[in-house]
């Protein structure tokens, strides 16, 4: 009798690398466990590559961030494997596919899908680690591409209660920066009068949810959007080659004009964290910002 049973293809291992997210590099606080960070790598690396570098990195006084915060754990997830558009399509880690930085305009479609994904991810993160210590414990930012990806989550998060305690962005830059902070137009016939604060606040919510196409939410109109509550702050390298610094400019431009609370600081420094600077100047920001 014959066999009508018909065989399934399998996907192969670099399309499964497109659908798995990878385990990410979870360092346990050295103390009770107070606090909570997840910070995203930059495209092309990997969670435990660029937090096990960070780790390691000494403020003035010889102490990590670890030594500094014995109640802090660090979470360092790893972006899936996605094809890059900039190099031929080979699958990369990156949170989100982008066309040019030096033309931040084009081709904008193309970060749809990954900013979807990612985050739904980090959100899922924040809601696992807010049932260990709750949402006002818990830091959220990255480094390069996942600065911009992790503001988009911030951007887009709105937890049921509370809000984060920080967010932390490091030579970064804001994917569609260009809607989000876009002026009102005092020729649109369609406004009668310039937006308040809030009404700006929440159509930035909106339109990060809709970038990420995440269900609209019904904000209480008075009811300030998590994101707006969130102290950020956001560090560059003022020689960066690879996302240049009027980028980051931008982003802080942004959310300062959306009634954030931001520090901005500029390091001589490339396109990674200055040291032991920025790692001093995030010590203070966390004791001093976030009540550490």
């Amino acid at each position: 009798m014959a066999d009508n049973t018909q065989s399934v293809a399998q996907p192969s291992k670099s399309k499964l690398k497109q659908l798995i997210w990878p385990d990410p590099l979870i360092v346990p606080s050295t103390g009770i466990h107070t606090h909570t960070i997840i910070l995203l790598h930059g495209r092309g690396s990997n969670g435990e590559r660029f937090g096990l570098e960070l780790l390691k990195a000494q403020g003035s006084d010889n102490k990590t961030l670890a030594e500094q915060f014995p109640g802090l754990k660090f979470i360092f997830p790893t972006a899936k494997k996605r094809r890059a558009v900039a190099f031929n399509r080979t699958p990369i880690n990156q949170w989100f596919d982008n066309h040019s930085l030096e033309e931040p305009l084009e081709r904008q479609e193309l970060q749809y899908d990954g900013l979807h994904e990612t985050s739904l991810f980090v959100h899922g993160l924040i809601d696992e680690e807010a049932k260990l210590v709750g949402i006002s414990r818990i830091i959220i930012g990255g480094l390069s591409q996942g600065c911009a990806a992790s503001l988009h989550a911030l951007l887009n998060f709105q937890p049921g209660e509370g809000t984060l305690l920080g967010y932390i962005g490091m030579c970064g830059w804001l994917p569609f920066a260009d809607i989000l902070g876009a002026e009102d137009d005092e020729d649109n016939t369609f406004i009668d009068a310039p937006r308040t604060l809030l009404q700006r606040q929440h159509s930035a919510a909106a339109i990060a949810r809709d970038i990420a196409s995440l269900p609209s939410l019904d904000l209480d109109v008075d009811r300030t959007p998590a994101f707006a509550q969130t102290p950020v702050f956001l560090g560059h390298g003022t020689h960066d080659d690879r996302v240049v610094i009027k980028l980051g400019e931008q982003a802080r431009d942004v959310l300062v004009r959306l009634g954030c609370d931001v520090q901005w600081k500029e390091y001589d420094e490339g396109h990674w964290y200055k040291v032991p600077d920025e790692i001093d100047d995030l010590v203070a920001w966390l004791k001093l910002r976030c009540n550490f």
